[in-house]
């Protein structure tokens, strides 16, 4: 089936749903007349104890009458809207309409009231009782069209309020996809270059197997990079895995003088976290931690759980920030502040701190939410 006839047939049923029928407008109309009649009714059997029923049906005749008008007003309302630049003109238009919508309303309650009224057993006739009706009557019918004018301006007022939010925060939306994409766009080059970087001082100190290790494990790097372009957020789980790749290549570079530890607490695997969020912060403590030092150097990756926040923690053992460290000012930890206030606000965000023992912590605080796919798939798992 094409596209256009597929929304032929999805598109019909959303019309008509949204256009109220001729029968929904007389049964909401009632409704509302009934609502309307009965404190009328039950205020006249009060001052006079009989014919509730009777007393009823003469409150509820004149909301009958603007029942079945109410298809037509609506149509006039639709096509003369109290909006834009002939504003004026179409308030004109609506007073005119009214007049004779309220004449109208007038003739279509003339014969049930005639009938109710008994007008030919008390010896008035037709043109008769309908003059007096229009007399009577005819100003009364005119103010409750003000009044559904009124209301049906107060709803379009609204919805289109609501539709221009609506508008406005999908717009908002994008643009912070848009955000997060040139982000991710110009994290990701920085990201491989400094890993090739790596690559190629294997080959220059002539360390042929390490380099072609390396270079396996670049190609794993490139393809996870590019598979995960499109998505924002992944597992920790998987981000870690990423992790392990990048440390497997930095620590064929630097071989006795890198040693890693990576320790996510086992409830935190499935937690959700901005895609190459530690990377960077990695990549920045190697940088300016181990390169600078002539000894062993230590990386402290650390993953845990405080109540319905994940924090991650990356500790190196190099000179601190305070001592010709970084300063948390390059285009990784940046981008790691701007993509985490981004997605979850200024109430989340990545510290770098001195530890006093040496060396620079690196805290990044996020929301604690399981991935909804990794729990599918288990609870599938389970049923089995």
């Amino acid at each position: 089936m094409s596209h256009g006839g597929a929304w032929r047939l999805t598109s019909v049923p959303e019309r008509l749903a949204r256009r109220p029928t001729a029968p929904r407008i007389w049964l909401l109309g009632m409704a509302a007349g009934t609502l309307g009649a009965l404190p009328q009714a039950l205020r006249a059997y009060a001052q006079e104890p009989h014919d509730f029923f009777f007393n009823l049906a003469l409150e509820l005749v004149p909301y009958s009458a603007w029942a079945l008008l109410g298809p037509l007003v609506l149509a006039v309302f639709q096509r003369v809207p109290l909006e834009g630049p002939r504003l004026a003109r179409h308030l004109g238009v609506l007073l005119v309409a009214g007049a004779g919508l309220a004449w109208i309303h007038v003739v279509l309650l003339a014969p049930a009231m005639a009938v109710l009224l008994q007008w030919s057993a008390r010896g008035v006739s037709f043109l008769e009782g309908l003059r007096d009706l229009l007399l009577a009557r005819g100003a009364v019918a005119y103010l409750e069209y003000l009044l559904f004018l009124a209301a049906w301006t107060a709803l379009r007022a609204g919805r289109r309020l609501r539709e221009r939010e609506l508008a406005e925060s999908r717009l908002a939306a994008r643009l912070a996809e848009s955000r997060l994409q040139a982000l991710r766009a110009q994290l990701d080059p920085h990201f491989l270059f400094n890993t090739l970087n790596a690559v190629t001082g294997l080959v220059r100190q002539q360390r042929n197997p390490e380099a072609v290790e390396a270079l396996v494990e670049l190609g794993h790097l490139l393809r996870a990079s590019l598979e995960g372009r499109g998505d924002h957020e992944v597992t920790l789980e998987e981000e870690l895995e990423l992790v392990r790749r990048y440390l497997g290549i930095e620590q064929l570079r630097f071989g006795d003088r890198l040693e890693v530890r990576l320790e996510p607490e086992p409830g935190t695997l499935r937690a959700r976290v901005p895609a190459l969020i530690l990377q960077p912060l990695v990549e920045n403590a190697i940088k300016h931690g181990t390169a600078r030092r002539a000894t062993r150097g230590h990386i402290h990756v650390l993953a845990e759980r405080r109540g319905d926040r994940l924090r991650l923690e990356v500790r190196d053992d190099g000179p601190g920030l305070q001592s010709g460290g970084a300063g948390g000012t390059g285009i990784g930890v940046a981008n790691t502040r701007d993509r985490i206030q981004q997605l979850h606000g200024e109430e989340y965000g990545l510290t770098l701190m001195d530890l006093p023992e040496g060396g620079v912590l690196a805290r990044v605080e996020l929301p604690f939410v399981e991935s909804r796919t990794q729990l599918s798939h288990e609870e599938g798992q389970g049923r089995e």
